[in-house]
């Protein structure tokens, strides 16, 4: 059998072994949170812009015409359900651009659910990228193992500090979260602006009667919504983010989860400690 000259045969397992497309994919993302899914399971072979700032509030940002260039040029949308600008998209960025809605309820900090998620945009990059398919559903798997070891870990810390079982009001978007930490979730409570006088009175009937212990703001939804009712009730005040980036050192989704958790943490042991 002729044997291959060492260049050749080092040319051809090169051309085996690439595993990254001559340039990444150019994608868009509406938020951090998608972004971070994007990148857990594009790796190398993606490059991912995004649009919201990760302090806003999705449901209720603007395209401006630096966004609307940055769509075009990346011609592939990635949103989820609740962005009300993405349905216009085609009309200012172009037809050309495929907008891919991620349909998965719940929130995605929750380790379950980001993994739901998951397997929908390795379908859709395994779509749009055949090639990279391999490495898509490589990395889909080590998600899904990298999820299960955190939500063991974190439910033991929160289990630990004794979080389980205790009564809190929140923001709505973070129920299923705060159901996840085992927080005893006996109210909840929308943007600030949407808050009527009847629907405050409501919340707060509810959160003295079940003796909440700690008010959860979210970020994006208004870090300060719950503060004065914290204040009454003499009740821990916390903020989460929904969204990665949201506070510093949060880049990634496993990053803003910790994070959220930690605080939750924190909330639970100084209630405790004013008792």
């Amino acid at each position: 059998m002729k044997r291959l000259s060492v260049p050749i045969a080092l040319a051809l397992w090169l051309g085996v072994a690439s595993t990254s497309p001559a340039e990444p994919l150019r994608l868009t993302a509406t938020t951090t949170l998608l972004s971070s899914l994007l990148k857990d399971i594009g790796g190398e072979r993606v490059q991912v812009n995004v649009l919201i700032p990760p302090a806003s509030c999705p449901g209720h940002f603007d395209l401006r015409p630096s966004d609307v260039a940055a769509i075009s040029r990346s011609g592939v949308l990635f949103a989820h359900q609740f962005e009300r600008f993405v349905e216009h998209v085609g009309e200012v960025a172009g037809k050309q651009v495929r907008v891919y809605r991620i349909a998965v309820p719940g929130n995605w900090l929750v380790p379950g659910t980001y993994v739901q998620a998951a397997e929908k945009v390795a379908a859709i990059l395994s779509q749009i990228d055949p090639t990279g398919r391999a490495i898509y559903q490589r990395n889909l798997k080590q998600l899904r193992l990298r999820a299960i070891r955190l939500n063991a870990e974190l439910q033991t810390r929160l289990k630990q500090a004794g979080a389980p079982n205790v009564p809190v009001v929140g923001s709505e978007m973070l129920d299923p979260l705060l159901r996840w930490m085992g927080l005893k979730v006996v109210a909840t409570y929308g943007r600030a602006e949407d808050l009527t006088p009847a629907e405050w009175q409501r919340v707060t009937a509810s959160a003295r009667r079940a003796g909440a212990r700690l008010v959860i703001d979210n970020l994006q939804s208004g870090a300060n919504t719950g503060a004065e009712l914290a204040h009454e009730l003499g009740a821990q005040h916390v903020t989460l983010s929904n969204f990665p980036g949201g506070f510093e050192n949060t880049s990634g989704w496993e990053g803003c989860l910790r994070e959220n958790v930690r605080r939750v943490i924190e909330a639970v042991k100084a209630q405790k400690r004013a008792k």
